[in-house]
């Protein structure tokens, strides 16, 4: 296992810059903010949309940084599973919104294998 150095830097700058500015907004937030933003976090549909694609997105960026093939294709198995239950909930309400999230998804597992 060795590690690259210019993969991680775009690591962190990649997933640190977001979680860093989302921890800052949530600090922001009210209490009954906080408490309907954890709510929402937690639901099933959150978890297995948004949580799988981000879950999925760091394990296979995190397998490209530390070169271990088995965690890049299982995190990115995640990510392709998080999409397309994201564009199955989005084709529901607006089917336009469904094909944005698939185009983006196969963008950001195809930047997965280049980056």
């Amino acid at each position: 296992m060795s590690v690259d150095t210019d993969r991680l830097v775009s690591f962190f700058i990649l997933w640190g810059t977001p979680a860093v500015f989302s921890i800052i907004e949530y600090f922001k937030l009210s209490k009954t903010e906080k408490k309907e933003a954890i709510r929402d976090l937690t639901s099933l549909k959150s978890i297995v949309t948004t949580g799988f694609i981000l879950i999925g997105g760091v394990m296979a960026s995190l397998g490209r940084v530390l070169s271990l093939l088995p965690l890049h294709v299982i995190g990115t198995f995640i990510l392709a599973m998080g999409g397309i239950v994201g564009a199955i909930e989005a084709w529901k309400v607006k089917r336009k919104n469904s094909i944005v999230i698939l185009v983006l998804i196969v963008s950001m597992i195809a930047l997965t294998f280049i980056i």
